[in-house]
């Protein structure tokens, strides 16, 4: 997630307005924008002020990385298109008999 990401939607889960929350950080709706639109990229210490300003705080945490998604699209992607389609096919059967089993 981005950090213009992060702070529109601490910004619209306040329910607040770009002005308005230019207002709570002594800065202009205009430098508001330029974040939310990606034109300008803010430091980490100002996307934690700005959303604190919202009412919110941003937790941060280190997890593995996973690239499990990442290893079956390689191993798709290694298959012949009527391949992937058999194989998908024959995963869509297999989840219906989950949902009736």
């Amino acid at each position: 997630m981005t950090a213009s990401h992060l702070i529109r939607e601490a910004r619209l889960r306040a329910g607040m307005t770009q002005t308005a929350l230019a207002t709570a950080l002594d800065t202009y709706q205009s430098v508001i924008a330029r974040w939310e639109t990606g034109r300008t990229q803010p430091d980490y210490e100002t996307v934690v002020r700005a959303v604190r300003a919202a009412g919110f705080d941003l937790a941060v945490s280190l997890t593995k990385a996973d690239d499990h998604d990442l290893a079956l699209i390689r191993r798709e992607l290694r298959l012949a298109p009527h391949q992937r389609l058999t194989s998908l096919t024959l995963a869509v059967r297999q989840m219906a008999l989950l949902d009736h089993g």
